[in-house]
């Protein structure tokens, strides 16, 4: 604990150093368009009408839970309506459940303090659309929800939520054709802090194994992926066919290939600081990873909203060998610290854990 209170001092040092610039204005950049007037777009799904997104507006705390929104994004026009919670929602309670996609235990529809992270869209076998989000607001959870897509426009129907094991702090998820999920916890969210730091944050830094990913399955079944474990386990995402689970071990410096049955290592990419994951239309996954130092990150996250001219890069990697190119790299204007990539008929969209916008642009051709 002494050598942890020492290495966790001089990080906290080094982080009181970095420096951000902001960009202000919101004009497009060459070929990259803004499109502002969000708060903090973290994780974004594309619907099936192929011309709406669907996204998290992540409030400006997650630690704390304060409050966000899940909301949709016509891509014609670019209007954003709120989709969770809607402006005329009752919350529903226990004794009202119509139909339960998630734990029986689950205590009712999340209140306004209601607080989404990373969100996942999926068609199940059923053929319903299902969407899962992470929940920091109140409680700790992953809130079910039904995409419904008949006119006049999508909506979103609560039906239920996944309530993880005491200390879980989940950052992403990924939604089964079985109407189970696989998620990513990062560290003990129970630890205590150090500066205002979390000592689980403090131990993934210091390369320490502090997450894992685990399964969730209706009826409650629940299991940790045998190696998964790593430092800080950040995005997720599963084949098409539920049989693999890929994971971005932030502070591990790799994302990891892993049999979702057996849970054993397939393999990985040597990818630094990888954020969140997403398939394009060609079967490739598409990786976002930070490129600035640590000082300079943490600096940007004490100005919640604004947007930092940090250095990112967009990164398409092949499932089956793990090989990877690197599609984008920029740092200032338009765009801000990247989260999230997302393809959509030859355009590409990118949100941000810290930020009023997301940016669109034309994706990068195959080579």
């Amino acid at each position: 604990m002494k050598a942890l209170l020492i290495a966790g001092s001089l990080l906290l040092a080094a982080c009181g150093s970095g420096d951000s610039a902001f960009v202000s204005g919101c004009a497009a950049v060459g070929a990259m368009e803004p499109i502002c007037g969000m708060r903090n777009p973290e994780d974004i799904e594309v619907l099936p009408d192929r011309k709406t997104l669907l996204f998290s507006q992540m409030g400006a705390n997650i630690e704390q839970g304060t409050p966000g929104v899940l909301s949709f994004l016509d891509t014609r026009t670019r209007a954003i309506t709120q989709a969770f919670p809607a402006a005329s929602h009752a919350p529903i309670r226990p004794a009202g459940f119509k139909e339960n996609w998630g734990d029986a235990a689950c205590p009712g529809e999340p209140d306004a303090r209601f607080s989404p992270h990373g969100i996942s869209l999926r068609q199940r076998d059923d053929k319903r659309w299902q969407v899962a989000a992470v929940n920091h607001g109140g409680r700790e959870t992953i809130e079910m929800f039904e995409l419904l897509t008949d006119p006049p426009a999508p909506r979103l129907e609560w039906r239920g939520c996944v309530v993880p094991a005491d200390g879980t702090y989940v950052n992403d998820v990924a939604v089964m054709r079985n109407g189970g999920v696989v998620a990513s916890h990062m560290f003990d969210k129970h630890l205590p802090a150090i500066a205002g730091m979390s000592v689980g944050l403090l131990k993934a830094m210091l390369g320490i194994d502090t997450g894992y990913v685990f399964e969730w399955l209706p009826g409650g079944a629940t299991r940790v992926l045998a190696e998964s474990h790593g430092a800080f386990i950040n995005g997720i995402e599963i084949s098409p066919d539920d049989a693999t689970v890929f994971a971005n071990v932030y502070f591990g410096k790799e994302i990891r290939k892993l049999d979702r049955k057996s849970g054993k290592r397939l393999g990985a990419a040597p990818i630094n600081h990888a954020d969140n994951l997403a398939w394009d239309s060609k079967g490739n996954l598409l990786a976002v990873s930070h490129a600035d130092d640590l000082p300079t990150q943490m600096a940007c996250t004490k100005q919640p909203g604004n947007t930092c001219a940090l250095e990112y890069a967009v990164l398409r990697i092949n499932p089956e060998t793990m090989a990877f190119s690197e599609i984008l790299r920029h740092q200032g204007a338009p765009m801000v610290p990247q989260r999230s990539p997302r393809e959509l008929d030859g355009t590409l969209y990118l949100g941000t854990y810290t930020g009023d916008r997301m940016v669109a642009m034309p994706y990068p051709p195959h080579q």
